[in-house]
């Protein structure tokens, strides 16, 4: 549905931006039309095939995209929530927090990375110091800790909502090199953590001045992230009862629009746990199933989560949505995934406290291959031959001409 959506109208969207003078930049054009072109045989195509039978299959290849393709964000969540689980995060506690910031911050965030850099630091700094703060209560001087952040640009409506989703090592490394756990944050001192951010953050940004140098097509760039932000141009549809699901379990504080929780942990031995805790901060921002196309150039969108006064649906036009997709789009050349303390990629403790292959796993390849991931991921194996045997890989056809001829010899769609 999502490939429909974009397909039948992305042109006309484009078309509407340029006669409005408000074209959208090229890199946010690119992914739009290279998602398109996400899987297509005739784009270009992986050949395997059976030596024992002689039957082989065609995949296509991928657009690489980095904002809201769910056939490659689905690939690169599976592969780096493995990775992360055998080779990267230590067999310790882990607690993930999540910090959400104010709606008119978001949009400084969506384009200027630099300052989403500058924010996280600010924040995990705090964080970092609240768990060396706990380590000396206990005696434990230099503790050291580490973190990885997922900067996540969506919401489940899709709207514009830059925040950070942090996977904590929950407690400390001593000069010897033994973790110790600390106990979960209370909600006093959640609420005296949010606090310190809020306040660190609020005088971070008022030394910056971020918008005096962009040019005509960025500053269109940042008005649809501030209509995306602010949620404009859906209908919501909600139920005439209220509805008001209980929080009061949640380790969580908010104040002036920053909201800190730090509600979910996962034991040190569960590891199935922990990478699926992975995989939802890796997850691509939409699945499919969510969508429905509706007559008049409308789309409904199904929320993932129903929001407090039970919505469940969204209707907004084609534009809209496309507009929505745009701002999920991040600029190239930026890290949506950030290392700090002993898990930095060159930190001199990290050899010390990663994981062991010690389960006979092995190290990570450096590319795992697509068929061992959905083996991985969705327990689907399609090197699984129909005769029984295994298929092998052939070679990878970039030549369009002859993959054409190919397609048409099996009957697959293909370009005229």
């Amino acid at each position: 549905m999502l490939h429909r959506i974009v397909r039948e109208h992305l042109e006309t969207f484009l078309a509407r931006r340029a006669e409005a003078d408000a074209p959208m930049p090229g890199f946010v054009v690119d992914e739009l039309r290279g998602y398109l072109e996400c899987g297509v045989l005739a784009r270009g195509a992986v050949r395997f095939a059976c030596s024992a039978c002689g039957h082989d299959r065609l995949v296509g290849l991928s657009c690489k995209g980095r904002g809201f393709c769910p056939r490659c964000l689905g690939r690169r969540m599976t592969e780096t929530a493995r990775h992360w689980v055998r080779s990267v995060l230590p067999r310790v506690r882990i607690r993930q927090w999540v910090l959400s910031l104010p709606f008119a911050l978001r949009v400084s965030l969506a384009y200027h990375h630099d300052l989403t850099l500058a924010v996280l630091s600010v924040a995990a700094r705090a964080i970092e110091g609240f768990y060396r703060e706990r380590a000396r209560d206990l005696g434990i001087e230099c503790g050291r800790t580490g973190s990885i952040t997922v900067v996540q640009r969506f919401g489940s409506d899709l709207a514009l909502n830059v925040h950070f989703h942090i996977l904590a090592l929950d407690g400390v490394y001593d000069a010897r090199g033994s973790f110790t756990a600390l106990a979960a944050p209370t909600r006093d001192e959640l609420h005296v953590l949010t606090s310190r951010i809020a306040e660190r953050i609020t005088r971070l940004c008022e030394r910056r001045a971020l918008d005096a140098d962009l040019d005509d097509s960025e500053r269109v760039l940042c008005a649809a992230f501030a209509r995306s932000a602010a949620r404009r141009g859906a209908i919501a549809h909600a139920p005439d009862h209220d509805f008001a699901p209980d929080h009061a379990l949640r380790r969580k504080a908010r104040i002036d629009g920053f909201d800190l929780d730090a509600t979910t942990e996962v034991r040190a031995e569960d590891r199935e746990r922990l990478e699926h805790l992975c995989r939802y901060l890796l997850r691509p921002p939409l699945a499919d199933r969510r969508l429905r196309l509706l007559p008049a150039e409308q789309v409904a969108l199904e929320l993932k989560t129903p929001w407090r006064d039970g919505t469940r649906w969204l209707t907004m036009s084609a534009d809209t949505f496309l507009e929505r997709l745009c701002s999920l789009v991040p600029r190239p050349n930026t890290h949506q995934v950030i290392h700090r303390g002993v898990l930095a990629s060159h930190a001199a403790w990290r050899p010390r406290v990663i994981p062991r292959p010690d389960d006979g796993l092995g190290p990570r390849p450096k590319n795992a291959t697509f068929c061992a991931l959905m083996k991985h991921g969705l327990d689907l194996d399609v090197l699984a031959c129909p005769c029984g045997a295994r298929m092998k890989y052939v070679t990878t056809i970039f030549d369009r001409r002859g993959l054409q001829r190919l397609l048409r010899a099996k009957d697959l769609p293909h370009l005229g």
